[in-house]
């Protein structure tokens, strides 16, 4: 890691190291003490560029959807036909998934739950969520409409809501999903099956 971090400001150090730490061990994991060994720095170097663990954790889960956020709005960006737009977002969707599987299990959590954030806790999940209801659902329903043209909003609905849920499932379970399903998602042929029978499913007439 650390001749990766030798061209990248202290700033973008401590961010590069807290996501590594994010998607190795997990949130539960993370204090400014271990980023700041990791990063080459000293812990004020931590407090001063972002004030606290929370703020570090905060801009980590902003660079993380932003790239989600990129993702589905190339759908609207796009000249590729749909099935085949459609076909990137899943792929690039996953990618992003698998790259940081902690921090989109804990979007998916906080989603399910739906709980109110006081001032003490992170805003970017809130703010993920709102672009998620005012943007990104109907970016792909409109894309499923574009494949399914013969189909009410009903059904637009519900293949949107499939293929989001199946995408997302299976980082909820997390290292279980082998246990439960017997099913080794880690496992590349079997991620591209299970991305390929989802794009099945969603387009089959």
């Amino acid at each position: 890691m650390k001749a990766a971090l030798n061209n990248l400001s202290t700033k973008e150090k401590i961010l590069h190291v807290a996501m590594a730490i994010i998607a190795e061990e997990g949130f539960q994991n993370i204090t400014v003490r271990k980023i700041a060994a990791k990063a080459g720095v000293n812990i004020a170097a931590v407090n001063y560029h972002f004030g606290s663990k929370d703020a570090v954790i905060n801009e980590a889960l902003r660079h993380v959807t932003d790239q989600l956020k990129k993702n589905f709005e190339y759908l609207s960006t796009s000249n590729e036909d749909p099935k085949t737009k459609l076909s990137i977002f899943v792929n690039n969707y996953t990618e992003i998934m698998f790259e940081y599987p902690d921090i989109i299990r804990h979007l998916v959590i906080h989603a399910i739950n739906n709980k109110q954030l006081d001032s003490r806790q992170l805003d970017q999940r809130e703010d993920y969520l709102a672009f998620l209801q005012t943007e990104g659902i109907s970016l792909v329903k409109e894309t499923v409409r574009q494949i399914r043209p013969d189909q009410d909003d009903h059904f637009i609905s519900l293949k949107t809501l499939h293929l989001i849920s199946s995408l997302s499932f299976r980082f909820l379970l997390g290292e279980r999903i082998f246990e439960v399903f017997g099913v080794d998602m880690s496992n590349e042929e079997i991620h591209k099956m299970h991305t390929k029978i989802i794009l099945e499913n969603v387009c089959r007439k």
